[in-house]
Formats: structure tokens, sequence, C-alpha cells
């Protein structure tokens, strides 16, 4: 979206924090940003990143004014946009961050919610617009990540490390499953971890050290991805490969995928043997072919988001209006792409 809207004439003002793997893409896609923040750690840290967010934020804004603001998730450019009266859109798809959720979209003029958002989960807003697609589309639909999937006896295995907003309150797989998985994973193939924590030392040796940006090229070619990652289940369901989600909290995205779509099996914590024997299972059998095939389906239900997005924010405010009324037909995505 933003190397589009800068190919179009816009400017582009990128605020960054400082976590995980963001400044590393960032520079990996050679784009410019200011550093903000570096993310705080429990609920305390995170309300006193957000104080010195909105000061720098607010720097930003009066030395180089702007027209938008676009947030992903959190809270960020809400309150301050809020403040200076300059319209703020947020998009999200991640129910249980509820206080954050509170915060922000109570100020934010738009709310972007996927169709699949669970409102029973993060609450029904009056500024909110539904759509049909997954941020996950904006960057792994045909049109934009064009490879071929090649699945090869690869299996990629994703442990987070727990530090967001909506992680508070959550609990991670233990030492002792996170080195069954790789276990059962190595009987049928080479075993890739990605882990934002320390691994137990008995893995630590399958840990991955690829460039993050280099991750969906290494994900096209594997047969099963597991983890406690919603984000990279759902990455995987967009490129119809078989994913294992292991977390107490689902999302809206995950439910759908797992439910409607049968791309990915989602299992909460006290669901670990029937976890255990799907990743055994599906480890064990080449479902390319039938995976293929209901990635297809999904695709034919969804949107070009990237291109929803580029004329939201062109055709704004007009855009919203359409966007209200359900005008989405001109963005569906073409499986032949």
């Amino acid at each position: 979206m933003i190397a589009r809207l800068q190919t179009r004439g816009h400017r582009i003002l990128i605020g960054a924090r400082k976590k995980e793997f963001t400044l590393d893409l960032l520079r990996a896609y050679g784009l410019d940003y200011c550093p903000l923040t570096t993310k705080g750690r429990g609920l305390l840290g995170l309300l006193g990143e957000l104080m010195v967010q909105q000061i720098k934020i607010a720097g930003l804004l009066t030395r180089q004014p702007i027209d938008i603001m676009l947030q992903l998730g959190g809270i960020f450019n809400a309150p301050i946009g809020w403040l200076l009266r300059i319209p703020t859109i947020a998009i999200s798809d991640t129910e249980n961050d509820r206080w954050g959720n509170r915060l922000s979209f109570s100020v934010s003029k738009h709310v972007l919610l996927p169709s699949c958002f669970d409102h029973a989960t993060g609450g029904t807003w009056r500024n909110q617009i539904a759509y049909p697609g997954y941020h996950e589309l904006a960057y792994l639909a045909p049109r934009y990540f064009p490879d071929r999937i090649d699945p090869q006896s690869k299996f990629l295995v994703r442990f987070v490390g727990w530090g967001a907003g909506h992680d508070i309150g959550e609990h991670c797989l233990s030492g002792a499953q996170k080195i069954a998985l790789v276990d059962i994973l190595s009987r049928f193939g080479t075993v890739h971890v990605s882990s934002e924590m320390p691994l137990p030392p008995q893995i630590e040796a399958y840990r991955c050290r690829m460039h993050p940006a280099e991750i969906h090229g290494f994900m096209k070619t594997c047969k099963l991805v597991v983890g406690e990652s919603a984000t990279m289940a759902s990455e995987a369901a967009c490129l119809g490969i078989p994913a294992v989600f292991i977390s107490d909290t689902g999302r809206g995205y995950t439910t759908e995928q797992d439910r409607q779509y049968g791309l990915i099996r989602h299992y909460r914590l006290d669901q670990w043997d029937d976890a255990r024997a799907c990743v055994e299972a599906w480890a064990g059998q080449d479902l390319h072919t039938q995976w293929q095939s209901k990635r297809r389906r999904m695709l034919q239900d969804k949107i070009d988001v990237t291109a929803w997005l580029v004329d939201l924010v062109e055709l704004y405010p007009a855009s919203i209006q359409a966007a209200r009324r359900g005008e989405f037909e001109r963005y569906r995505i073409s499986c032949a792409e």
C-alpha cells in the first residue's frame, strides 16, 4: 500500500516502534521511518510507552502536517489524531486487545475490521466498517505473492514472545510441549523454529536465523506450519499451506479459516493431546492439492485488501460511504491471478 501511494505522488510519513523485527523489515524494503519508542513490557510498561509515543507523534505532526493517519492495531495515532482533529483510520483484526481497542476505537474516525471479526469478544463500534478480507491478504494475495507454492519435507514452527498488550494474561506452550512438537515433526522432515523467546536447549539447534523479509519465501516451501502465532497460521492459510494453531485465545479470522474453509486447525492448550495428534497426522500426509483447492475457495470470497485501502485513502471521504454500503465487488480477487 505504501509503495502504491508513493508511486502516485503521495508523501508518506512512517512512525515505527522498536519491536520484534519491525525495523528490520522497514530497512529491508527501503522505507524511511521515524523511530518512536521501544515496546514496553507489561501493562505499566505499555502505558508508559504510549505516553512517550503520543508526545513524539505530536512533534512529528507539528513539523510535517498531514491529511490522514492510519494505524495497524494498537493505539498509536488515534489519541493525538483526535486531539489535533486529523482523521485517523484504525485497522484491526485482534478482538482480544480489549483495553487497547477501547482506547483506540473510541477516538478513531473510522475502524476497519474484517467481516469475520468476533464482536462478542471484541465489541461493536459505532464507527466500524466491515470488509471481506484478511490483513495477510494485503501481501499474500496472488497478485502480490505470485510464487508457486512448492511444499517439501520442511516444517516451520513459530513460538511468540507474549509481550503485546493483547497477550497479557495469556499462557504459552511449556518447554516440554515445544520439544515434543519438534520431535514429532523431525520424524517427517527438517524442522525450522522461529521463536521470540529463548528455546529449551534441546531444540536450540533447530532455530532458523533467516532475515524476517525471507520468511514467506521460505514458508511456501513448507509442508506444515505449527505454533502459537495467529498471524503466521493465517499467512499459511492465505498460501494454502496446512497450519496448526495452538493458543487459548483465537481470532475471528482463525475461527473462520478453521471452521468455514478448513485451512487451519485451532486448539487451546487444554486440547494438547488433540493438537499433538493433528500435527503428527498432517505431517505424514500430502495435503498440497487439497489445501490449494480450499485456498481458491477462500480467495473467491475475499477482496484485494491493498487495492481497496489505496482507493480508501485517495478517494476519502467518499470511499468511506461506499464501504459502508458494502461496495466491494470491484476488488474481488481473481483466482486466475
